[in-house]
């Protein structure tokens, strides 16, 4: 009987630990939570001038991470034994220097529920060579006022290399299609059109764009979101591009552009003109500054003027790299060329613990028409460092500093005549 018993109480025990293994692997089979793979750096498709950077990216998952799955590949070769692998991110050196050319990491990461994620991206190693592109960034609203200026001038729009057409989520794609193709017509062989994402910000005071949207992704409430809430929901959204697109020149949108650590991974640009108005109308300057003294590290776009943009290549991602890089500047003269370098890096840049900073400026006005009056080299709190005086179609500048500690970021204010004026992309310089 007492066998009988035990035998009983040894089946009830068997189904207990069954039961309770089943409903584990419930709960790791419905646990469908998203891994997140965050990249550090080198960011994707970056040209990386040091031949041997260290790659860094972090990982996320409330199940907890798999330690044991994490994956590197460098170049198609497995370097996971050398990387430094911690609970939520890895750090990798290469022993040697990278050849120049194109390198190419993949991650893949597993968390304690099975779930697999897979992140691959590539970088560039070697002094990449910029070429100057000039386009438009149109919304979607004003497409009938393009239109029209395409019909009457179509030769000013052979001057352009591309349009980014900033559409809402209620944009007519009819009428989207058919500007592209209108535009198309007039546009060069090699002529760049895309789309980006517009959307009300900031209590609807405001908007921002998305330049490079994922057609899966669901955009749909974030205009509801207060601006914390924004930056921190963009940011898990998978390396973004992002601008600000102020609807004025007042200091009290974006929570008086308030930092966030969040959101500057993920905005790189600010657009600094209205959309209406005349060729005179103001940039917005105030906003500008206020952002950059906060922190932000953003360059200047314009839904009006003349976007220059320094690309290696005139396509997509190419652009995309650089909106993503901040290498831009903004011109109500499409014939105005500028080159701006500190230390040899170019707009867009930081420069870590320099011991002294060599200025390189270059304006030329291709046109021959407004002569260049004067180059402000601006910086923290719209501080005037330098007003370099010219009375030419060409001006050129080299300086040094050695004091300037004071500041975080410098960029160029270029007057013409003709209230024709320029507006560059901060360089920012960090001492530690």
């Amino acid at each position: 009987m007492k066998f009988y018993k035990f035998l009983i109480l040894f089946f009830i025990l068997i189904a207990f630990f069954m039961s309770i293994n089943l409903i584990e692997l419930q709960s790791i089979s419905k646990d469908n939570t998203p891994l997140v793979i965050k990249i550090i750096t080198p960011t994707k498709s970056q040209d990386y001038i040091i031949s041997k950077p260290t790659i860094k990216a972090s990982f996320y998952s409330k199940n907890g991470i798999n330690l044991n799955s994490i994956k590197l590949y460098v170049n198609n070769k497995d370097v996971t034994n050398k990387a430094k692998i911690r609970k939520d991110n890895l750090e990798y050196t290469p022993d040697k220097k990278f050849k120049r050319g194109t390198q190419i990491v993949k991650i893949v990461v597993r968390d304690k529920c099975n779930n697999k994620e897979i992140i691959e991206w590539y970088f560039t190693v070697g002094t990449p060579i910029y070429k100057t592109f000039k386009g438009n960034f149109i919304d979607s609203e004003n497409i009938n006022n393009i239109c029209s200026k395409l019909y009457r001038s179509p030769e000013l729009f052979k001057l352009n290399d591309y349009c980014i057409i900033n559409n809402t989520l209620d944009s007519p794609k009819k009428k989207n299609d058919e500007f592209k193709n209108t535009f198309k017509k007039y546009a060069k062989d090699n002529f760049v059109l895309f789309d980006s994402l517009k959307l009300k910000a900031d209590s609807s005071k405001s908007e921002i764009v998305i330049y490079n949207t994922k057609e899966n992704e669901n955009y749909k409430g974030l205009s509801n979101l207060t601006n914390a809430k924004l930056y921190k929901n963009l940011f898990y959204k998978d390396e973004l591009i992002c601008s600000f697109n102020p609807t004025s020149n007042d200091l009290n949108l974006f929570d008086y552009m308030k930092y966030s650590t969040y959101g500057d991974s993920v905005f790189s640009l600010i657009n600094i003109t209205d959309n209406v108005g005349s060729i005179s109308s103001p940039f917005y300057l105030k906003i500008y500054n206020e952002a950059l003294d906060n922190g932000w590290h953003i360059s200047p776009i314009s839904n009006k003027y003349t976007t220059n943009i320094l690309c290696t290549d005139l396509n997509k991602d190419g652009i995309l790299n650089a909106l993503k890089n901040r290498r831009t500047y903004v011109s109500n003269n499409k014939n105005l060329d500028l080159e701006f370098n500190i230390n040899s890096s170019n707009m867009g840049s930081t420069i870590k613990n320099p011991s002294k900073l060599n200025f390189n400026i270059s304006a030329i006005d291709t046109s021959y028409k407004n002569k260049i009056n004067n180059i402000y080299i601006m910086s923290n709190n719209n501080k005037v460092i330098k007003n370099i005086k010219f009375n030419s179609y060409l001006a050129k500048s080299e300086f040094s500093l050695k004091e300037f500690e004071k500041y975080s970021y410098y960029y160029l204010i270029i007057k013409q005549d003709n209230n024709k004026t320029t507006i560059s992309a901060p360089i920012w310089v960090e001492i530690r």
